[in-house]
């Protein structure tokens, strides 16, 4: 179903439908029970919530019930039932940008999931092409809900091997356009903090992290305005929220971020439903004859593509 809200933008609603999610435990979780993990990893419902959903028999352990007590174990399979799902809406404004035989680039507005996870299924990148005719997609690399941009999928098996070759053999350029808070006093600067897990969906970056990983990327002030700057952001790894995580090392977090902002809510606990000032602009891997850029105004305030760009996507 589609609506136009006060934005004009169009929006995508599904019916309520029941469906039951499984997923392996990752390593963080193994020997906390079971409560302690969905709590974790799913913040939006308190521990009792979520106790009550395991006493209810709604999550349990290898399709049995179980106490919320239970001790997790590498070898378990969670599974969650939920009989009446309503997913949040999401704006539907999905535009393909290229398509070859072997992958196909696209304009990922936001606030939009990349794939099923947490609340949401039906309203997801990777379902809305489905639904598009696009369908086997492979994933090839990711950007956050809140983030707007260029997304690149596969539709080999083999070309996805090579462009995840060079994604990890840092040969592919990923130029992404931000508005952040304050006006920075260098030109340009190199972050090298490493990044891990904090809480939940929140991460964290510093120096001195025990068990983070490495991260890099490298940041020039495009523009400067009277409280805020317009900063071109080149990640050389590829950590979640890198870039978001990077500004805020910086002291110049993402305007609107609701996370690392200013007044940003890092309790894992506040839903992160709004487009954020930050757009992936240009991907190019070289070696596979991928060389995608828009420009950095396509993307509006709230993640959603500018109607008078759209003649123009194809810019390389």
């Amino acid at each position: 179903m589609l609506l136009q809200n006060k934005t004009n933008r169009k929006v995508r609603l599904v019916s309520p439908y029941p469906i039951t999610h499984r997923f392996s435990v990752q390593d963080e979780f193994i020997g906390k029970t079971l409560a302690e993990m969905m709590t974790i990893r799913f913040p939006f419902r308190s521990k009792n919530e979520w106790k009550q959903r395991i006493e209810q028999k709604r999550v349990g352990i290898n399709d049995e019930p179980v106490t919320p007590n239970y001790i997790l174990k590498k070898e378990n399979t969670v599974f969650h039932h939920n009989p009446n799902v309503i997913e949040p809406s999401v704006p539907n404004e999905v535009e393909i940008l290229e398509e070859t035989k072997k992958w196909i680039a696209v304009f990922k507005p936001a606030p939009l999931p990349m794939h099923p996870g947490g609340r949401y299924y039906k309203n997801t990148l990777t379902a809305i092409l489905e639904e598009m005719g696009h369908k086997d997609l492979k994933i090839i690399h990711r950007l956050d809900a809140v983030t707007s941009g260029i997304v690149l999928f596969s539709k080999t098996k083999e070309f996805a091997q090579k462009a995840m070759t060079e994604f990890s053999e840092g040969r592919v350029l990923k130029t992404y356009i931000a508005e952040v808070s304050g006006i920075p006093d260098e030109n340009s600067i190199t972050i090298t903090a490493p990044i891990k897990r904090k809480n939940g969906f929140v991460f964290e970056s510093r120096n001195g992290l025990e068990n983070a990983k490495p991260a890099e990327t490298i940041f020039t002030v495009l523009e400067r305005k009277k409280s805020s700057a317009i900063i071109q952001c080149e990640p050389k790894t590829g950590r979640t929220h890198q870039i978001r995580l990077h500004l805020e090392y910086w002291g110049h977090p993402v305007i609107d971020d609701p996370i690392y902002g200013l007044k940003g809510n890092k309790t894992s606990k506040k839903a992160q439903n709004v487009g954020i000032s930050l757009v992936s602009t240009e991907l190019i891997i070289e070696r596979l004859g991928v060389n995608m850029k828009i420009p950095a105004k396509i993307h509006t305030p709230h993640g959603s593509m500018n109607p008078r760009y759209k003649k123009n996507l194809r810019m390389t």
